[in-house]
Order: C-alpha cells, then structure tokens, then sequence
C-alpha cells in the first residue's frame, strides 16, 4: 500500500475528481481528509471509504474560507498529517473576458486560486513539522492551450501552475514537494452540466471528444491514479511541474473549428 500511514487531506471531495482522489489513496492505505461545500455528499464519501475497509474523516469545508480551510487541515494534524494535501476543489465559470463581470471574476478566482493558496498556506507549516510532504494543485489545460471565450478560467488555471512552482522553490528545502495535475475534459458531473446546457449535448459531448487524440473524455479514476502517484513516495524527485492527464489534448487541437462552432463564438466554456 503506497499511503499505508498516511494522512491525506483532499478538497472538493464530494464527487467527480476529489471523490476518486480520496478513494484511490484510501484504497491504497491513507487516512483521507474530506472537505467540500457539499456537506451531505461529503459524509457520504466517508461513509462509503469506511465501508469498504478504509479511514475517512469529512468536514464542510469553503475553500474561499481561511478559517474552514484551516479546520481541514487541522483535523488531518490531529490524526499526525498532513503528509499529503490534494487542493482539488474548483469552480465553474462559463463566460470570456467582455462576459464576465468583476463580480464573476472574483468569485471564480476565491475558489479556484485563493482556495489552492488557503490550502497550501494551511498545509506547509504543518507538513514543515512532520519533515515534508506533497501538495498537488489541480490546474487545466486551458492554463496552457487556451480555447475561445475561457479568459477568466485560462487566467485562473495559469495562476495555479505559477503557484505551483512558487511553492515547489520556496519549500523545497523543507522537502515539500508541489505538483499541478493537467486534465483534460473529465467525465465528472460538472462537465456533465456543461454538456446538458447546450441545445445539442450529444453534439457538446462529441466536439469535446474529438479535441482529444484520443478522441474521447478522462475518467475521474485516472485523475486519481496520477494523484495518488504525486501523493506517495514515487513521486519523491519530482515538484514544481505540471502533469498533464488529458488524453493528448494540449499536444495539439484537433477538431478545434467543429468546437469553434458548437459555442458559435458564445464564450461558453469549461475547464475540466
């Protein structure tokens, strides 16, 4: 088991990515942390993690909220960790930059970027005293291909990897280690949402699959396997990259005018 003793705090672990996260390294022997907004999701989790032989703790958590973020953290002290963090929690936002209000831009940004910092800010000190420990953010591809109308995410995503590396530099010496997952488009129930609001979601799901080389969507248990890589110790020489899992789409957009089309130049779009 490559958590065995491990304690393991991942945010946004209600469902889709985070739920995965948070079963793959219970699964592989970590006493997970469980935090989101959707409290009843979240115990459920737990509950489903226990069942099946694990150790789960969830708490509501606000990833814009300093003092909810720190609560996280402090439960995983309180059980010996955090030995890994998982900022993993994130926003939808559909609008480019003329669409999007400040307003919108701001509450975008609280829960994907100042949510990734509260939880890394929360983590160091404590993982400082235990003598290191990994901290995986959750970036995007449109961090470094960005699509048409996605400025605010693009922005967002882009923010990440830089404080990615920040972290990777600064805290290095603490033997802290910091690594930005990279997906592409996932099948979660928030990109299920994204499909569904458009007119044709048969037509949104097939221009989505075909940006990919692969030519469809990530599941969310392929997310978790490479989490659960950046969280153990074969992950030990590496901090300050990002790691991209989606499907060979920022290798090069394929099928990008038939995806141009489907928004009809709208700004309608998701980052996975």
């Amino acid at each position: 088991m490559r958590m065995r003793d491990k304690v393991a705090v991942v945010t946004g672990a209600g469902r889709g990515n985070g739920r995965a996260i948070a079963e793959r390294l219970a699964a592989e022997g970590a006493h997970v942390v469980l935090g989101d907004l959707l409290a009843d999701e979240v115990t459920a989790v737990a509950r489903e993690i226990e069942a099946a032989g694990g150790r789960a703790t969830a708490l509501r958590c606000d990833v814009s909220s300093p003092e909810e973020v720190e609560a996280l953290v402090a439960a995983a002290e309180e059980l010996g960790g955090p030995h890994a963090m998982v900022a993993q929690a994130g926003a939808r936002h559909e609008g480019g930059l003329l669409a999007t209000t400040p307003e919108q831009w701001d509450a975008y940004m609280a829960v994907d970027l100042k949510g990734t910092y509260l939880c890394a800010r929360a983590a160091v000190p404590r993982m400082r005293r235990l003598g290191g420990g990994s901290i995986v953010t959750m970036s995007g591809t449109f961090a470094v291909v960005p699509e048409p109308g996605i400025a605010v995410q693009a922005a967002g995503k882009g923010a990440i990897l830089a404080l990615t590396r920040a972290i990777a530099v600064e805290h290095g010496p603490d033997n802290i280690r910091c690594n930005a997952i990279v997906p592409g488009y996932i099948e979660t129930p928030m990109v299920e949402r994204w499909a569904n609001d458009h007119p044709d979601p048969a037509a949104a799901r097939h221009a989505v699959r075909s940006m990919h080389a692969l030519r469809r969507l990530g599941a969310p248990e392929e997310i978790a396997a490479m989490a659960l890589f950046l969280c153990s110790d074969e992950s030990s020489f590496s901090s300050g990259h990002p790691f991209p899992v989606d499907g060979g789409l920022s290798v090069g957009m394929n099928n990008i005018y038939e995806f141009e089309a489907l928004r009809g130049n709208t700004g309608r779009g998701l980052d996975a």
